[in-house]
């Protein structure tokens, strides 16, 4: 091996350091434990980075402020931005009142998701970042089959009663000062408030086109009304648990995602899971083909975060086995939204064996499948082009143009990245 690849090899080996000492710190802050040394080959500026990356600054500054030899300047960053994600915390928690307080008072209900929960199980509020205010909502009433659903004696009512929950959602968060990023697109509707505040209300739990849409055709099938406030709907913890694993699921199998997912699930046991019936947690699990899934990703953040403390296992050998270390550095390398190489490589890998290992047909049949979108992915993301069929043959130009109008350098790195595939 020549010197480049030398420093190729202590460049990985680095990385590889890095990323599981970072694990080691999210461990340690997850359960109150004073991180070990940092390691041979790690060092604090790529622990930090790849902490950036998986959106984990927070928790992993909760251990490694313990520690008295991070370099000063990273220390200082560091803790600002752990500082930053509890600021944004608390402010997301006082607008999400005001704007549930405000869907109650127009009638509809709401039903909390996914990281607006989760974020509670975490040990410290500064230790889980939000970007988002995920809310399923809508007028709803009692479902004679069991749970919610959208209110309507058959489905053009309640298609009429779903447009006007969203005409309703759109004025209250137009009177907050939101900016309607996307409306009747998709699976929910998106706004935006400077300086931070973004809120995704759904109408839907999964995309028509999510290979789960069955299972969540009515996505208030499963909740269950709250107690002391009638427009507030919940989960069970199964099923919260369920939504969890589905929605990480959609993301892992797209672009990849980071290892908060991991934390994620470490902390929704750690508050949840000795409760939970798992017999109908692993029945559901079949049934919607996660099983695999779940248990793969709940063995890893077991080993890897469940507590231990320790980059060294009970034996004193690794903490990790070859697999599970190979799929966290996986998780490490996504980060929190997932790459375009991964995305780009997960469709290709699916067309070539598809196309029984011709690469070149599968390459062919990537390109016309991302500019002839399926009739499903089209209703949701361009109703107006599936409303009016003369347009359809519009919409692969109309697409084109707003890429490169928009994304232009995401596009031909998407192209170079296909060419290139071997």
């Amino acid at each position: 091996m020549g010197a480049e690849g030398d420093v190729g090899a202590r460049a990985a080996e680095g990385w590889r350091a890095s990323g599981l000492y970072l694990a080691h710190l999210v461990d340690c802050a997850l359960h109150g434990a004073a991180p070990e040394p940092l390691p041979e080959g790690a060092s604090w500026e790529e622990a930090h980075a790849l902490a950036a990356r998986n959106g984990m600054e927070g928790a992993s500054w909760h251990a490694a402020m313990l520690r008295d030899d991070v370099p000063g300047e990273l220390s200082r960053r560091w803790a600002a931005e752990a500082d930053m994600t509890l600021l944004r915390r608390l402010r997301f928690d006082v607008e999400r009142e005001q704007v549930l307080a405000g869907l109650a008072a127009r009638g509809l209900s709401y039903l909390p998701l996914k990281g607006v929960l989760i974020a509670g199980y975490y040990p410290a509020p500064e230790m889980r970042s939000m970007a988002d205010n995920d809310i399923l909502y809508g007028f709803v009433e009692p479902d004679e089959q069991g749970g919610f659903r959208i209110r309507g004696v058959d489905e053009a009512e309640r298609e009429r009663t779903t447009a006007r929950a969203v005409r309703e959602a759109a004025a209250l968060m137009a009177e907050r000062g939101y900016e309607a990023v996307s409306l009747e697109k998709g699976n929910h509707e998106s706004f935006h408030k400077e300086p931070s505040f973004n809120f995704e209300l759904h109408r839907r739990l999964v995309a028509s086109s999510s290979p789960h849409a069955a299972y969540y055709a009515n996505p208030w099938k499963r909740a269950l009304r709250d107690e002391a406030d009638s427009h507030l709907l919940r989960f069970s913890d199964e099923d919260e648990y369920l939504y969890f694993l589905v929605h990480a699921h959609k993301h892992f199998d797209a672009s990849g995602c980071g290892i908060r997912f991991l934390a994620d699930l470490r902390v929704l046991m750690d508050a949840k899971g000795e409760g939970m019936d798992w017999g109908y947690v692993r029945g559901e699990l079949e049934s919607l083909g996660l099983a695999d899934f779940e248990a793969c990703s709940r063995t890893l953040a077991d080993a890897a975060l469940g507590g231990a403390c320790s980059l060294a296992g009970p034996d004193g050998g690794p903490l990790l086995n070859g697999v599970q270390e190979r799929l966290l550095m996986h998780f490490l390398g996504c980060g929190t939204y997932g790459t375009l190489r991964v995305r780009v490589g997960r469709q290709l890998e699916r067309i070539v064996a598809e196309s029984e290992g011709d690469l070149a047909q599968a390459k062919r049949r990537y390109l016309f499948e991302r500019t002839f979108i399926p009739e499903d992915v089209m209703k949701d993301a361009f109703p107006a082009f599936h409303r009016h069929k003369a347009l359809r043959l519009l919409l692969p130009a109309y697409r084109a143009c707003r890429g490169l109008a928009r994304h232009p350098k995401r596009i031909w790195r998407e192209l170079r990245m296909l060419i290139e595939a071997r």
